[in-house]
């Protein structure tokens, strides 16, 4: 979509802060095109997932990941309360190999094809004690929410969060089809989300089956995630169900408990349970009704 010129003699340059008072500091990265390391293009999956780890590949470049540290550096010295990431593809490590197989069980093209450049920024905000870090992502087609949490180097307590560094929120897809099957059915989307949660430590709620939005609230004293999905998307309408909300206390760095006040719509919520109601808010007039559609989408 337009935006304006960040930089007159780089054209392609996009990535760019925007600082809301003391409150925050929203760093808007390019993790799709800017001098990003050769990705997973389906067809070289096996030679990505083999360099996954190397040390020189970055999700961004040498010069925007220089940029991204130096960001998250001055946002916390100036005194912001918070520092909201964002980025096209999921942060968090997540082990799909439910779909994918036990060979190639990441996803390659989003931030697990690039473990170094991620640690580095697990380390830049450890070694610098940056805390109040929430990342926003999405281009996964599913929702997602974790405790972001350095795998194999700091300590995590799944039922606590302690251990944890910040929260990502990672949204659906407005109109693309669910990843784990054209017109799948709710049952099986929440089956796959269960074993999805269960299998990745940090995976604090998942769903898989509806299209929808987030919303983002910021404080000082906290941030609110709540997630809304659309019963169908198969005609033009104004409906929506909420599916779960999620609250991130300033200096807690993590998800407070129990998660999602251990209640959600639909997917999958550790330590909590799911409710199906299909409570729907006609968002045209402010009504609400049972839904009951047979198709989420084409």
């Amino acid at each position: 979509m337009p935006i304006r010129q960040v930089e007159m003699d780089d054209n392609l340059r996009i990535w760019r802060t925007f600082s809301l008072g003391s409150l925050m500091d929203l760093v808007m990265l390019d993790t799709r095109q800017y001098d990003r390391s050769l990705t997973d293009l389906y067809w070289n999956t096996d030679y990505v997932h083999a360099i996954a780890n190397d040390a020189g590949r970055s999700m961004m470049g040498s010069r925007q990941e220089n940029w991204f540290y130096d960001q998250l550096t001055s946002s916390a010295n100036r005194g912001a309360v918070w520092r909201v990431i964002g980025s096209q593809t999921v942060f968090s490590r997540i082990n799909e190999s439910v779909v994918y197989g036990n060979v190639n069980p990441l996803d390659y093209d989003a931030w697990d094809g690039y473990q170094a450049n991620r640690n580095r920024t697990f380390a830049h905000l450890q070694d610098n004690n940056i805390g109040n870090n929430i990342v926003i992502s999405g281009d996964s087609h599913a929702s997602w929410v974790s405790d972001l949490v350095w795998l194999g180097d700091s300590p995590y307590d799944e039922a606590s969060g302690n251990g944890s560094i910040g929260v990502e929120f990672a949204g659906s897809a407005v109109s693309s089809p669910c990843p784990y099957g054209h017109n799948i059915t709710l049952t099986s989307a929440n089956n796959y989300s269960d074993w999805l949660v269960a299998n990745n430590r940090e995976l604090q709620w998942q769903d898989l089956y509806y299209r929808g939005y987030y919303e983002l609230h910021v404080s000082n004293d906290e941030v609110n995630a709540s997630y809304f999905g659309m019963p169908t998307v198969v005609t033009r309408n104004p409906y929506e169900i909420s599916l779960a909300n999620f609250t991130v206390k300033s200096g807690a760095n993590k998800l407070s408990r129990p998660v999602a006040g251990g209640v959600a719509e639909s997917g999958s919520l550790k330590r909590g349970q799911i409710s199906q109601t299909n409570l729907t808010h006609d968002t045209s007039n402010g009504t609400y009704f049972v839904s009951m559609f047979d198709l989420e989408v084409l």
